[in-house]
């Protein structure tokens, strides 16, 4: 029975009467999802899955945000009514001035908008002014990508220039922060009116596992004394003297304990004493408990290859395969990548996870996180199955979560929620914990990545303002150590993190009460951080500014 597949969930066919009746699951932001500059009136479209029951239906709204409030000189699509399920679609511009909108909000109301049915914000980075680059495209995978040294990736965009005398465009590469050491890339010639032909490449030349994790756009002007903007778009491209493409893991997520799944790939190498390759099973950011696997033979030249593992005991839910590739004696690594996968040993399956909404995205206190899936219990006796949210590690603080039923031995569909009911956290994992139908024993944890923000909507520039007293950011360039002093007009709670270029938390500096017109510090332990430009975050329910510093 165990090899039985489920059908993949569908939004539209699979709702539980325990599951939210009004919901919207899958966002789709174009013509770019996360990084983009737009000249002013170009529009945004997003496009919703929703499903309601709503007898009248409902509307649906987007509208971009800027510190936590309406980007001024916005103009916006309407709604229609929308019923049962389908896709709704809405777009926004920015027709005035010139702003960086930081999250678009999308709104539910009932027909007659008297009653708010669902909010929330997904994060973005959409600078609009006088130069517009977007659609932006790249010659290989930029969630996964695996280069040889001096081999071009190559960014296409479109572009919409309002600039006197036109701009430059450079695309660059970027690591923790910096740019990449060893790069080399195009110029540019000269930008003007709009076209969708504009690009640029770079390559890394020197170095074996160079991590390029950002692509700087950045917009100059014609003669390159003025810098107009720049951006910066998250890939995952890695440089070495091999690389790895083309992975294909075995077919079927539910494998027994002890059986092979089989990995097959394609490499190229310039490493004259050729090198091994290794894939293993990784879990939640290492190697998967009980694991065995396959040796490696001596690969050169270019080819195609595979390599074989387990997992001997035990419930495990296999999210990654980690590349390890060395050289022939094994006494240097050249490669390390990592290609997602969903492998579930054992006697417990949980596939198809559907999150509603979509991660990442911010919501209100206690508006709910749906969370569908699938399951397969070959346990050989009822099951019960928790979702929890976790941060750092830890249960979120404040959560509250749906029980669960017994699940009987066998395939089905299961639905749960969560939510946090105060202050102001990040939910980055969510653990699905899975039980006897006592709860005397734990069967399995299976941990799934997420980037839920949750507390009250932050309030305009000038409001937060009114609520920080005093900040001061020293020394500046910073050394070893640096210090964020904070003084607040009112008691409040308080946390402090540390972001790379692209928005990429690097240092998580605590969360503390902060009392009344007392001045208290933050201690940043720059001697971690690679040299470069960083921005210091300091944030609360009602306030959040960010201060840029320098690491030297």
């Amino acid at each position: 029975m165990k090899r039985v597949l489920l059908f993949a969930l569908s939004l539209f066919s699979c709702f539980s009467p325990a599951f939210a009746l009004t919901d919207i699951c899958d966002i789709s932001v174009g013509p770019d999802a996360k990084a983009a500059a737009f000249a002013l009136g170009q529009q945004v479209s997003v496009s919703m899955g929703y499903v309601t029951d709503e007898p009248g239906g409902i509307r649906i709204f987007a509208r971009p945000f800027t510190n936590g409030s309406l980007t001024p000189g916005y103009g916006a699509s309407g709604s229609p009514v929308y019923t049962g399920s389908g896709t709704a679609n809405g777009t926004f511009t920015i027709n005035s001035g010139a702003a960086v909108v930081d999250e678009i909000r999308i709104e539910v109301y009932n027909a007659d908008q008297s009653q708010l049915l669902r909010r929330m914000w997904i994060p973005v980075n959409f600078r609009f002014g006088s130069v517009g680059v977007n659609n932006l495209k790249f010659s290989d995978n930029p969630e996964l990508s695996s280069m040889l040294l001096g081999e071009d990736y190559f960014c296409s965009f479109h572009y919409n220039v309002n600039y006197p005398g036109g701009v430059r465009i450079f695309v660059r590469p970027f690591t923790n922060g910096n740019i990449t050491p060893g790069y080399s890339a195009s110029g540019s010639g000269i930008y003007t009116g709009s076209g969708t032909n504009g690009g640029g490449s770079f390559r890394i030349n020197t170095g074996k596992n160079v991590h390029v994790d950002a692509v700087r756009i950045k917009i100059v002007s014609a003669d390159q004394t003025v810098d107009i903007d720049e951006f910066f778009i998250p890939v995952n491209v890695y440089y070495s003297t091999v690389k790895i493409t083309d992975i294909a893991p075995q077919s079927g997520n539910f494998p027994f304990n002890n059986e092979d799944r089989i990995v097959s790939f394609q490499y190229s190498t310039t490493e004259s004493g050729g090198v091994r390759i290794f894939p293993r099973p990784w879990t939640n950011g290492s190697l998967t408990p009980n694991y065995g696997a396959s040796g490696s033979g001596l690969y050169t030249g270019s080819g195609s290859g595979n390599g074989t593992f387990t997992i001997t005991t035990g419930n495990q839910r296999v999210d990654h395969i980690r590349f390890n590739v060395t050289n022939a004696d094994q006494s240097e690594t050249l490669l390390q990548i990592w290609s997602p996968v969903e492998y579930c040993f054992g006697n417990m399956l949980i596939e198809n996870v559907q999150l509603c909404p979509a991660s990442p995205a911010r919501l209100e206190h206690d508006n709910r996180v749906n969370i569908n899936y699938g399951i397969y219990n070959d346990e050989g006796q009822p099951v019960r199955i928790f979702v929890r949210p976790f941060t750092q590690g830890s249960p979120t603080p404040a959560y509250a979560a749906s029980p669960s039923p017994a699940y009987a031995v066998g395939s089905g569909l299961a639905d749960d929620y969560f939510t946090i009911t105060s202050g102001g956290v990040v939910v980055d994992q969510l653990r699905f914990q899975i039980t006897t139908d006592d709860q005397s024993t734990v069967l399995a944890e299976y941990f799934i990545p997420v980037q839920y923000t949750f507390g009250n909507p932050t309030v305009s520039v000038n409001d937060a303002l009114n609520i920080l007293e005093s900040t001061s950011l020293y020394p500046n360039p910073a050394g070893d150590v640096a210090f964020l002093s904070v003084s607040l007009q009112k008691e409040a709670l308080a946390r402090a993190y540390v972001t790379d270029l692209s928005g990429r938390c690097v240092l998580e500096l605590g969360q503390r009460k902060l009392s009344a017109l007392t001045p208290e510090q933050f201690q940043i332990p720059t001697s971690s951080l690679h040299p470069g430009l960083y921005i210091v975050v300091l944030e609360g329910e009602q306030f959040r500014q960010s201060s840029k510093l320098v690491v030297e």
